[in-house]
């Protein structure tokens, strides 16, 4: 498929994908589908393999969110390059869109969250299959303005993907068992 940059896509062989896709904390359809496009067996929806990085308050009372052209308030991610892990991906990208580094953030789960898609309509129409990787951040930590990155409270989210609301609430949970320790 191809983008500015070379991309991973699917369908593809990217063992090293398929490797963190196993590890998914929270397995779904999605997840299980994208394992297989990523040894090479078919897939109903070609597309770009990506990133997101799920970024809360240590509280799950807020999360990151960037302004994108398209998709409107979004998490931070982006396509993952030739050679990056998801993990890569995600981190290069939250640094890109927010300033935040990897030192900012704390993972909340070993290995990504879980997999959610982004589907694009168009001239070209194609499949963003997201690797979702959870972290907590600062709420002090500054952010750049480069994207419009800023902190929305979870109940009072802004528009975004489709999906937004629901992976907010199903990530919540998550970084509220890290903080009592049950994790």
């Amino acid at each position: 498929m191809g983008f500015p940059h070379p991309t991973a896509d699917v369908p593809g062989i990217w063992p090293h994908l398929e490797t963190e896709v196993a590890a998914v904390h929270l397995p779904n359809d999605l997840s299980r589908e994208l394992g297989r496009a990523l040894i090479g067996q078919a897939t109903k929806s070609v597309g770009h393999i990506c990133a997101t990085t799920w970024i809360f308050s240590a509280d799950a009372q807020y999360t990151i969110l960037v302004r994108h052209k398209t998709l409107q308030w979004s998490t931070p991610g982006g396509h993952i390059e030739i050679g990056e892990t998801s993990r890569q991906g995600g981190l290069r990208e939250l640094e890109e869109e927010t300033g935040l580094t990897q030192y900012d953030v704390r993972p909340v789960v070993n290995g990504p969250a879980f997999v959610h898609v982004t589907d694009l309509a168009g001239s070209a129409p194609h499949r963003h299959w997201n690797i979702g990787w959870l972290y907590i951040a600062d709420m002090q930590a500054p952010l750049t303005s480069a994207e419009g990155a800023r902190w929305y409270h979870c109940d009072d989210l802004p528009q975004g993907p489709i999906d937004l609301k629901s992976s907010v609430a199903l990530l919540r949970p998550l970084v509220l068992q890290e903080a009592l320790g049950t994790n």
